[in-house]
């Protein structure tokens, strides 16, 4: 494979950094584009510092900024882009109006300065399970597939629906990865309220695709080598058949990672299997063509389960073994009375439980 120039946005954060790595092992210059802090500069070093054949150009630019954007693209004209760049939810609840300006302006920019190359590159989109909005598995118990009609139920999905139409009506080549739920340690050790509340939203028995970092960052690197083949696809990006769960069963999961154990189903609320809109936005998805085409998927969920056991402190997850069996009761108690207090009743009901927490602009429709 001829060595590229491939420009990476978000290239520091949990999936951009081992795509970033794997161009860089296999010889091709990546310039590399992430909010300036101190976190993604020392992501930046660690890359440059590795010794990899690849050429790394971090450039810190805004994707707002049209003259940044078109200086850095006409700088390094890049063979491929991997826009990986976004305000993700649930963060993006807090600003929607700012989330579309980043999510869909910032993919507009970008593709204005792709346009006026001479010889246009390909761009990989990382798109997102939530186009596909509130999934009922009772009524819906399919897989879904590439055809599976997009129908986001939150501003966050709407965005991503969005995102892809400035790219798909621009002419450029394209190939939109639509992600399933991503896990991996830098996730794991980054929770924050936010994360929480989308917890809690969540119905137990929600359907859940997962996928590994390594392996999605893996996706997208096959995806640069191999554009002529991914060009004009929808392909759907999710780990193997061990990454078929329920939402409570990939939180038990993480908790026993960590150390804590299992709150098992009461810790959750059913969604409702006669309201549509009672679910999240994850469902399992058909990963036949994805697989054939980008051969991504190398950690089974047991791999990734450790992975994330593998990151925590020894003593830390010994601590919290030792004193799980008396905190997850206080847990599981404490989560019934947060539910009764907030009113909460027998189904999860997410979107009404998040608009309550963020206001009615998180739902699509409202941006």
């Amino acid at each position: 494979m001829s060595q590229q120039t491939v420009l990476v946005t978000g290239a520091f954060g949990q999936v951009g950094s081992r795509c970033a790595e794997i161009l860089l092992q296999r010889g091709h210059t990546v310039v590399a584009t992430d909010l300036q802090t101190p976190a993604t500069e020392a992501v930046a070093a660690r890359l440059a510092g590795a010794g990899h054949p690849g050429t790394l150009l971090p450039v810190y630019v805004d994707l707002l900024d049209d003259a940044a954007v078109g200086r850095l693209v006409n700088e390094h004209p890049p063979t491929a882009i991997v826009h990986l760049a976004a305000i993700f939810s649930p963060s993006s609840y807090r600003n929607p109006k700012l989330a579309r300006r980043v999510n869909v302006g910032g993919t507009a920019t970008l593709v204005k300065a792709a346009v006026e190359l001479p010889e246009p590159p390909i761009i990989l989109l990382a798109s997102s399970a939530s186009v596909y909005g509130s999934r009922n598995p009772y009524r819906y118990p399919e897989l879904i597939t590439p055809q599976t009609p997009v129908n986001p139920i939150d501003q966050y999905g709407e965005d991503k629906v969005l995102a892809e139409k400035v790219i798909t009506d621009s002419g450029l080549p394209y190939a939109m990865l639509r992600l399933a739920g991503i896990i991996s340690p830098d996730a794991a050790g980054t929770m924050n309220g936010d994360y929480l509340v989308l917890m809690r939203a969540t119905p137990g028995d929600n359907r859940l695709h997962t996928v590994d970092a390594r392996d999605v960052g893996l996706a997208f690197a096959n995806g640069v080598e191999r554009a002529k083949a991914v060009a004009g696809k929808v392909l759907l990006i999710g780990g193997d058949e061990t990454h078929l769960h329920t939402h409570r069963d990939v939180e038990d999961d993480m908790m026993e990672a960590m150390g804590l154990g299992r709150l098992g189903a009461g810790a959750s609320l059913p969604g409702d299997p006669e309201d549509d809109r009672g679910w999240s936005f994850t469902g399992w998805y058909d990963t036949t063509e994805s697989q054939a085409l980008l051969d991504f998927q190398e950690h089974s969920w047991p791999e990734t389960v450790a992975w994330v056991a593998g990151s925590q402190s020894g003593a830390l997850r010994t601590a919290l073994g030792l004193a799980g069996p008396l905190i997850r009761p206080v847990m599981r108690l404490a989560l019934a009375a947060q539910r009764r207090q907030e009113g909460r009743g027998r189904y999860a009901d997410p979107w009404t439980f998040i608009a309550g927490k963020y206001g009615p602009e998180i739902l699509a429709g409202r941006s």
